[in-house]
């Protein structure tokens, strides 16, 4: 926590028929981060492409195919390929591709079949009331089309001179002559109504419809059939075909890494980054699938190491708000935890209250069942649902709902202590302390935020919170700098902080003693607070020159912009107390004026709290980013991507915990 895992580079020296070996290894470990090789020597060279590349994908195209061509099934127990050739072999003997093809086009044929019949299913249904023969409608030289019945298309279409309408009590039926079908096509094009053709046949409605329903049942057993047919192939091969698929995939991602390897006929370099927490491990296992036929050493860099960030699981979802403003670099602190930390309260302070507080934590856990349990049919708008995921990913959706949890109990634990409930006090009696709130009922005691008492606790509270934010950042920035040889930054960093505090002991003895606060010879503090702000004055000069002088309204701003939040925790209380009020005094009028105020605070609470959602996380995680970021932060950092690959339906050859294990045992 606190910091990315220390990385460090490492080169690998090995023969050429270790080559498999050891990339298999470092997949299955997944800790190695492959980089081109450094070396230049006109013996050394880039390794060429493995000649078994073309069969291996052609193989792997194949498997793909067959595997999306089945059913999903559950796989109990994952599959071991303990080479190339027994993984070959087990594709080669794969005998089903033709018979699976076969089957999915027999389905998509009687799935293209069956759409149709239902269209003309639809169409037959909708003109049941038709008592003539089909081919009256249907000719060289008239069209008919199906359209819904009512006054107002009746009335329009009537106005079309040779067109003749056959009324039922849903549709109706409208005979076009030939010559007229280009003015009627533009004329409902037009007037934007919709038109189905009949059906293109003789005989009577009913024995169409019937010989059509006929035509459906015998598709739909066929299509059954051969789904049963895939279902049993699906079952019996599925687990098989998905692992040799995926080894498939593993075996092309070795062979495309080799473009980053070098070496000679007879030798193998790689070059790479490795967690140096895990360097023995990986070390270990190298030696033993190559039986020491291998050297390992540290390559010496000033290249920036991958950053790999290392936080607890809980602290982890909260990765994802570092990362959205930028990745640490590997040299410098990872601030996850302190965000995890302070975002969620700032999020409660600016709602506190427990009714807006409850309302966000069920929709937030609404959200994370309906990611993880998505119903088959939607009952929100889809209109509104592509608007949502086309700003984000449903993954992102989760991790916010999973980040306003802690903030939402938060605001209910404060709402109890503001007794703010959708902006409501709770009336209770109270016997021996009485508390009569402006709404004219007795209430427990609790803070009172809009009071002017209650609002200097809160804003001094939210200064004292700015002060504290700004300083941990600028120890940050000293840490980050001191601990990576920039000892001039590092000085500017306390130089700031001296400045920062100078100026907020002047401030508080203004807010408390006025100008005399500021007299070094009556006031203590004074006398310390100049000292401190000329050298701190003193250490930034030094550091940053003359232009950082500059700077010194930056620090204050950003100790004072703090402030917000109370400012946004006002807004709220306030637009609740204003439509609270304005519903409560409509009760004592009349039905329409308590129908009216009723519809106020609907929807003045969903505004509220639409509000409450959206503007505590930003303004929270602005704070953090820009106030609190700017002091020590410079990301940017780019990311570790180990050498690996996700298996769900095959087994490791080589793991990292049995030999950590094995390590720990021989110590």
């Amino acid at each position: 926590m606190l910091v990315p895992r220390k990385m460090k580079k490492v080169r690998i020296y090995s023969v050429r028929q270790n080559e498999e070996a050891i990339l298999s290894a470092l997949h299955d470990l997944g800790i190695f981060q492959v980089e081109p090789v450094s070396i230049s020597s006109e013996f050394v060279s880039t390794l060429p492409q493995s000649e078994s590349y073309a069969k291996l994908s052609e193989l792997a195209r194949k498997t793909r195919d067959l595997e999306m061509s089945l059913y999903s099934n559950e796989v109990e127990e994952k599959r071991l390929f303990k080479n190339v050739k027994e993984l070959v072999e087990a594709a080669e003997r794969i005998d089903l591709y033709d018979r699976v093809k076969l089957l999915k086009e027999e389905e998509g044929a009687s799935l293209s079949l069956i759409k149709l019949l239902n269209e003309r299913i639809r169409s037959l249904e909708r003109i049941s009331f038709y008592d003539g023969d089909l081919g009256y409608l249907t000719s060289a030289n008239i069209s008919s089309y199906i359209i819904h019945n009512d006054d107002t298309t009746l009335e329009k279409l009537g106005t079309l001179k040779d067109i003749y309408l056959i009324t039922g009590e849903g549709d109706v039926i409208a005979a076009v002559p030939k010559y007229e079908q280009s003015k009627f096509g533009e004329f409902t094009k037009s007037e934007k109504i919709d038109i189905i053709s009949v059906p293109v046949s003789s005989g009577k409605v009913k024995d169409y419809l019937d010989l059509e329903l006929k035509k459906r049942e015998e598709s739909t057993g066929d299509l059954n059939r051969t789904r049963k047919e895939i279902a049993k192939i699906s079952r019996e091969n599925y687990a098989i075909i998905a692992a040799i698929r995926e080894q498939l995939d593993i075996e092309l991602k070795k062979i495309d890494v080799t473009s980053k390897l070098s070496g000679t006929k007879s030798s193998l370099i790689l070059e790479g980054w490795v967690p140096a927490e895990d360097f023995e491990d990986m070390k270990n296992a190298l030696s033993r699938v190559t039986d020491n036929q291998i050297v390992i050493e540290d390559v010496e860099t000033d290249e920036l190491p991958p950053t790999s960030m290392k936080n607890p699981r809980s602290v982890r979802l909260f990765q994802f708000f570092i990362r959205f403003y930028s990745l640490p670099q590997s040299t410098e602190f990872d601030p996850t935890l302190v965000f995890a930390l302070i975002f969620p309260i700032f999020f409660g302070l600016m709602i506190g209250d427990v009714g807006y507080g409850v309302t966000i934590l069920i929709i937030s856990l609404w959200l994370i069942r309906r990611v993880d349990h998505p119903p088959k049919k939607s009952h929100i708008p889809k209109f509104l649902s592509r608007f949502v995921l086309m700003m984000m990913s449903r993954r992102s959706l989760k991790i916010l709902a999973k980040a306003m949890l802690p903030g939402s109990i938060i605001a209910i634990a404060l709402g109890i202590l503001f007794d703010g409930y959708f902006g409501f006090p709770l009336p209770i009696s109270i016997p021996h302390h009485e508390v009569i709130s402006s709404f004219g009922w007795t209430t427990y005691p609790h803070y009172e935020v809009l009071s002017s008492f209650g609002l200097r606790k809160l804003l001094l509270i939210a200064g004292y919170t700015g002060v504290a934010m700004v300083s941990l950042g600028l120890i940050f920035g000293f840490l980050v700098n001191f601990i990576n040889g920039h000892k001039r930054e590092a000085y500017g960093k306390i130089g700031w902080l001296l400045v920062a505090y100078a100026i907020v002991i002047l401030g508080l003895e203004i807010i408390y003693h006025k100008t005399s606060g500021l007299n070094p010879v009556t006031n203590h503090l004074s006398l310390l607070a100049y000292p401190m702000f000329g050298a701190g004055l003193g250490l930034v000069v030094y550091s940053e020159k003359a232009q950082a002088l500059l700077e010194i309204t930056t620090i204050i701003s950003h100790i004072l912009s703090y402030t917000r939040l109370v400012g946004i925790l006002l807004a709220s209380v306030g637009l609740a107390y204003v439509f609270d009020y304005l519903f409560r005094h409509s009760l004592y009028h009349s039905i329409l004026f308590i129908i009216v105020g009723f519809v106020i605070l609907i929807i003045g609470q969903l505004l509220n709290l639409v509000i409450a959602i959206f503007e505590p996380g930003i303004q929270g995680a602005r704070l953090i980013y820009v106030e609190f970021f700017s002091k020590f932060y410079r990301g940017n950092g780019k990311e570790f991507k180990p050498f690996s690959s996700p298996r769900n339906y095959t087994i490791k050859q080589f793991s990292l915990e049995p030999l950590a294990e094995k390590s720990q045992k021989k110590s």
